[in-house]
């Protein structure tokens, strides 16, 4: 239904993506000196916002606490407020206060691009965060490097989830047919994580060995990552009489699962929503049961991981030093790990 034509080809390698994120051919570096200090050096970075997204709250804390650990390093910090301008104006600054490289997590995805060859052409280190510049201008600058969660594996946990829950509760397949009717809120356009979290989940519930289930696509719309947008979309997709037909709901990450949420309440609807990110306010959600499932984004990894690639490169070291992370074709990434009832407690700040 979704066009996987080969479900074994689909899935091969899946339980290696699975258990160990970051597999793969290819040139490789792994370095497991994670309690070595980090080099002395100065680094700039900028998280796209703090006000309106908890994921990146969480790293822009991360980043913060990390580099407190730190006596040797020296650490710039700022949100740009998901405007890409401000975002370029507070890393110059950064530059002129003599930062020797920087972590972005780029405020606008659609001009990481641009942003990566201005950066390369003035030949300073960049380790992009989360928001992915694209693979090809990537692969093009040796000065760029990228830590992010394996959104495949995302995509393929998420899917699962549903699976069991589909599994557990008989009472979801509303109309009998044995077919999950879906609708999806997707991240921001041409987003690679979000494109992969899609096409993985919806993939997996259809596919996944011994629990697939065929699936069809009632509702699918962009909500740019966003709490406020997802009530929007919900907001127009509950006027529509089809929508009583949907059976599950999935979003791309946690703020959009939580405003797809309010919508339902607020006209006495109940669905499994699911989401992905593992935030402190969807795990809230979990505990009233209001969520159903989400995945953890370790936001606090990437931050620890992407700051120690950027004092490395900042101290001319070896970027992958100290890292512990396999990194390829200078990628790194950061496993998620499931959410449910059974480990909840472990993921809740303390």
């Amino acid at each position: 239904m979704n066009g996987h034509k080969n479900p074994l080809h689909y899935f091969a390698g899946v339980c290696a993506v699975l258990a160990a994120a970051g597999c793969g051919g290819g040139p490789h570096a792994d370095n497991r000196d994670t309690g070595s200090p980090f080099p002395a050096a100065v680094v700039g970075a900028s998280v796209s916002s703090i006000e309106s997204n908890p994921f990146f709250k969480g790293m822009y804390q991360s980043l913060e606490e990390t580099a407190k650990q730190q006596p040797n390093l020296t650490l710039m910090l700022d949100s740009a407020r998901n405007n890409q301008a401000l975002q370029n104006t507070q890393l110059d600054g950064m530059l002129d206060k003599q930062a020797k490289a920087l972590v972005v997590n780029l405020a606008e995805v659609a001009q990481g691009p641009v942003f990566l060859q201005t950066m390369c052409k003035r030949k300073i280190p960049v380790v992009y965060i989360d928001h992915h510049p694209g693979k090809r201008p990537l692969a093009s600058c040796p000065q760029a490097y990228m830590v992010e969660g394996d959104s495949v594996q995302a995509g393929i946990l998420q899917g699962r989830q549903v699976l069991k829950g589909w599994k557990a509760n008989p009472k979801w397949d509303k109309n009998g047919d044995g077919v999950i009717q879906y609708a999806m809120l997707e991240g921001t356009p041409g987003h690679e994580g979000a494109m992969a979290r899609t096409k993985w989940s919806v993939g997996t519930m259809e596919h996944y060995p011994k629990l697939g289930v065929p699936v069809q696509k009632l509702f699918q719309e962009t909500a740019m990552f966003n709490f406020q947008k997802a009530e929007e979309v919900v907001g127009e997709w509950v006027k529509s009489p089809a929508f009583a037909g949907v059976e599950v709901l999935l979003a791309n990450n946690d703020s959009m699962a939580l405003g797809a949420i309010n919508v339902l309440k607020e006209n006495n609807i109940s669905l499994p929503v699911f989401g992905i990110d593992g935030s402190e306010p969807a795990l809230r959600a979990m505990q009233a049961g209001h969520l159903t499932a989400t995945v953890f984004n370790d936001y606090r990894e990437q931050a620890r991981t992407a700051l120690r690639m950027g004092a490395n490169l900042a101290a001319g070291k070896d970027a992958s030093a100290g890292i512990g992370h396999n990194m390829e074709y200078r990628v790194v990434k950061i496993p998620y790990q499931e959410i449910d009832a059974d480990n909840i407690a472990q993921f809740l700040p303390q």
